[in-house]
């Protein structure tokens, strides 16, 4: 059995690589578009309002194909689900470099929301699938750490490509990257661990679990966060430090260098701590940093704010996962699939949330009192939260 072992373990790492990779792909192509999509749709003539609606149907496209994938990984395996994803995550971004109307856009972009959906739900399902109870915070976090390094890559990069090679040549090299992606998730994912056989089980039965509907609420303050300062941030950063674009782009890289850092880190904290402490502390870090990153008009204490936002969202983020995937093994048959799908589901909430909440609220109050009132929001969240752990 050492050797059973030994193959287990290497097939493991294959599996947390391959994961780690695909979900960096495809932040690091989700990213990309950032600083190209307004340039390009504005020679096309695309209101402001339709561009948002461009932008936010990557999240409505993951949130309504999500479950429905999350289902299929869990009656036909991992392996296959994760190679369509990357075909189609491939499609999408070819279709966006010959895309020439807004129709044309907004179909590339739906496409890369259900890719997305697709290689989420099978990828995280499969190291559920992969890793005991007890190991899995760390290769959760460290699979979360690819998210993040896509995130914070890929905006650079893709305006970089963009400023070298006109509009089509970041996609051209993104599409390179996914095939390349694609050729690894069919070399390395040769065999998939040992499932029993589900029977029917309701997997919306988790959905009347207290204690996990509390875990999909801060999943989505988690996720809330950082999308809630990118529209309302940026001007202040102009207007104090007068900064450029690349170093408002370089500002947002510290919560998501920072998060990046400590992900791997805290899941295994998180493990020996107890997951819903280490969440409540994240709560903590996260509402006093956001009141105070409006503050500061020196950059080293925005920095420092700035960090502490990415250290309290990796606090409520990283233990989520494997928390999630303890309450669904706690059913006799835990689908996985079906519970990282509610994970992507509240984070693609969250996601559409947060920069609708901050902008109105900045609008109405200014933006000092915006993040003051969201700091407020979060920390009444993390009193339910914590009065329902004494329980």
């Amino acid at each position: 059995t050492m050797k059973k072992q030994e193959n287990l373990n290497t097939n493991r790492k294959k599996a947390l690589f391959v994961v780690t990779l695909a979900v960096f792909t495809d932040m690091f192509i989700h990213g990309m578009i950032v600083p190209i999509l307004p340039i390009y749709a504005g020679s096309l003539g695309i209101s402001q309002t339709a561009l948002g609606f461009l932008f936010g149907s990557y999240a409505l496209a993951l949130l309504i194909t999500t479950p429905i994938f999350g289902m299929i990984s869990d009656k036909l395996g991992r392996r296959g689900p994760m190679l369509w994803g990357i075909l189609g995550l491939a499609a999408a971004t070819l279709l966006f470099a010959f895309a020439n109307t807004f129709w044309f856009l907004l179909l590339a972009r739906i496409l890369q929301g259900c890719a997305a959906a697709i290689t989420w739900t099978a990828g995280l399902a499969l190291l559920a699938d992969f890793y005991p109870s007890e190991e899995r915070g760390q290769a959760m976090g460290i699979a979360l750490s690819g998210q993040a390094m896509g995130i914070l890559v890929g905006p650079s990069l893709g305006g970089w490509l963009y400023q070298i090679g006109g509009y089509m040549f970041p996609f051209f090299v993104a599409a390179g990257m996914a095939v390349l992606d694609g050729l690894l998730r069919l070399l390395l994912l040769k065999e998939e661990p040992h499932r029993e056989k589900q029977t029917e089980q309701q997997p919306f039965e988790l959905l009347r679990n207290q204690h996990f509907l509390l875990i999909v609420g801060a999943v989505m303050i988690g996720a809330a966060v950082p999308s809630a300062l990118q529209p309302t941030l940026p001007a202040r950063f102009e207007e104090v430090f007068h900064a450029t674009p690349l170093v408002i782009g370089l500002l947002f890289a510290v919560p998501t260098i920072a998060y990046a850092v400590i992900a791997p880190l805290i899941g295994r904290l998180s493990t020996k701590l107890g997951h819903a402490r280490m969440t409540v502390l994240g709560f903590i870090i996260t509402a006093l940093a956001m009141a105070f990153v409006t503050l500061p008009s020196n950059i080293y204490l925005e920095i420092a704010a700035l960090s502490l936002i990415g250290i309290g969202m990796g606090m409520i983020l990283a233990p989520s996962l494997p928390r999630m995937a303890d309450l669904a093994q706690e059913k006799e048959n835990a689908s996985y699939g079906f519970t990282f799908a509610i994970y992507n589901t509240a984070y693609s909430v969250g996601m559409m949330m947060g920069p609708v909440l901050s902008g109105l609220l900045s609008e109405n109050f200014g933006l000092q009192w915006a993040y003051v009132i969201l700091a407020g929001a979060i920390v009444l969240y993390m009193m339910i939260f914590a009065s329902h752990l004494n329980h």
